[in-house]
């Protein structure tokens, strides 16, 4: 079999794919007082933000928030994706992800596997018919130190198509490297990555 990992992911074609001079790890930095950007290394020659990500809530269901993902550095630019969570346990809306005209309930698109605490924890982005990422939790001395993203398609040594480091230290910011397997994906990447960790560290969903 071959080890490309073109014959792992389908290629899928991608109208906005992110320019190969923008460099990683990409961190995720606070915006305002409900959103961040994306930004790619300090040392990119592409200095740009990659993506702005806000949280809002509805007036008349103000039990819902809803996190929108825009390309670019505002929320003018166009619309990646869309996820609405309940704030509560108990609510009737369990909570749906947007992309595009396709809708689907988060427990449908992102299945796990283990609890908070496991080191089997894994979450797997099924979103899309022809892409499947799985999120897998990296432990060391007791905690996540960082989650690794490979594509699901029963081929063994996957490669890793990116690793997310969650805050292990307060005021430390969360950094994504996406690597080169996995710049054809990278939309789908963070989307999930951003539902994977929302759900990681939500008490009433561990």
């Amino acid at each position: 079999m071959a080890s490309s990992s073109s014959n792992l992911v389908p290629q899928l074609n991608r109208s906005d794919r992110v320019d190969a001079e923008v460099r990683g790890p990409f961190t995720f930095s606070p915006f305002g007082t409900n959103a961040m950007l994306l930004l790619p290394h300090p040392l990119s020659p592409n200095s740009r933000p990659l993506y702005h990500i806000s949280v809002s809530s509805d007036c008349f269901r103000p039990h819902i928030n809803t996190t929108t993902i825009c390309r670019g550095g505002s929320d003018r630019g166009r619309i990646v994706a869309e996820m609405k969570r309940p704030l509560c346990e108990h609510a009737k809306h369990q909570g749906t992800v947007q992309i595009g005209s396709k809708i689907a309930n988060i427990e449908n698109a992102f299945v796990r596997k283990g609890d908070s605490e496991s080191i089997q924890q894994r979450h797997t982005w099924v979103f899309r018919d022809d892409l499947s990422l799985r999120w897998e939790a990296i432990h060391h001395g007791g905690k996540v130190v960082s989650v690794q993203c490979k594509a699901v398609y029963g081929v063994k040594n996957a490669p890793v198509l990116a690793s997310f480091r969650p805050m292990t230290k307060r005021g430390e910011l969360q950094t994504l490297e996406i690597f080169p397997e996995g710049r054809p994906f990278m939309d789908d990447i963070v989307i999930s990555c951003i539902v994977m960790e929302s759900r990681r560290t939500t008490r009433y969903d561990k």
